[in-house]
């Protein structure tokens, strides 16, 4: 640092890093600088390296007929005929030049950060739909197994077994129907998956007259199951299986896979 160094300079420092300084100051700061002091030097880097930094961050911003008037009356009310109190002005106009470049470099990250948090925000809530629906889901398929399990277990139910018929000899069908109530569920098992166009559908058989009791899909180990809402309260003739167009028919047209 040079002896000749004062707060002075460093107050001239930003005016001049933007270029905001001319006549007898403008000669002052350079031949501060030129004595080789350290601390000026070090300084002065540092706003030219944040400035550079700010202006390369931002997009290039017009300013407004007014703030270019206020700019130019702080920066042109310094002139070389001056005393040296008139530094004041140029300072102020480099201010005013750093808040309108800080401005922009911060409305440009607050844009970005509110644009994060809304893609957050909107993330988290496709998420909370998702669990939302899986709860639904499981929800749904608890009280579906806790009315199956009712079913089976209620007093006077009876079991039908229904076994494999044409390309499906080892598959297996299980009835259980609950008169007293008019509910029945149904099991499958070892059936083979079909194409999308076409679905298992499950009849009871009575007066030798067949009665959609509902459709259902197998997984990938042929397991499958239906509940039964109105179930025959008496006895029926049979009970069968047989792969239909998707969405079921009134009449069974298709091969009868289970019987029993």
């Amino acid at each position: 640092m040079s002896a000749d160094h004062s707060t002075r300079h460093e107050e001239l420092l930003p005016a001049y890093a933007l270029g905001a300084v001319d006549g007898e100051d403008l000669r002052e700061m350079e031949s501060h600088l030129a004595t080789g002091c350290a601390e000026c030097r070090r300084q002065l880097d540092l706003w030219q390296g944040d400035l550079e930094e700010l202006a390369a961050s931002v997009e290039p911003v017009i300013p407004s007929e007014t703030a270019r008037r206020r700019v130019q009356r702080l920066a042109g009310a310094a002139s070389p005929a001056r005393s040296r109190g008139s530094r004041w002005p140029a300072i102020l106009a480099a201010a005013s030049l750093l808040v309108a470049v800080w401005s922009g470099w911060r409305q440009a990250r607050l844009g970005e950060e509110m644009e994060r948090l809304g893609a957050e925000r909107d993330r988290l809530a496709r998420q909370v739909s998702g669990l939302d629906q899986q709860l639904g889901l499981a929800r749904a398929e608890a009280d579906r197994m806790a009315e199956s399990l009712a079913i089976i277990t209620s007093p006077g139910s009876r079991a039908i077994v229904l076994a494999g018929l044409g390309p499906s000899p080892n598959a297996k069908g299980h009835t259980f129907v609950n008169p007293e109530r008019g509910k029945a569920v149904f099991y499958a098992f070892d059936l083979p998956a079909l194409t999308p166009d076409k679905t298992y559908q499950l009849w009871w058989i009575e007066g030798g007259k067949p009665v959609s009791a509902g459709v259902f899909k197998v997984d990938e180990r042929g397991t499958g199951s239906v509940q039964v809402e109105r179930a025959p309260r008496g006895a029926t003739d049979a009970w069968a299986v047989t792969v239909e167009p998707a969405g079921g028919v009134p009449q069974p047209t298709g091969e009868m896979v289970l019987k029993g």
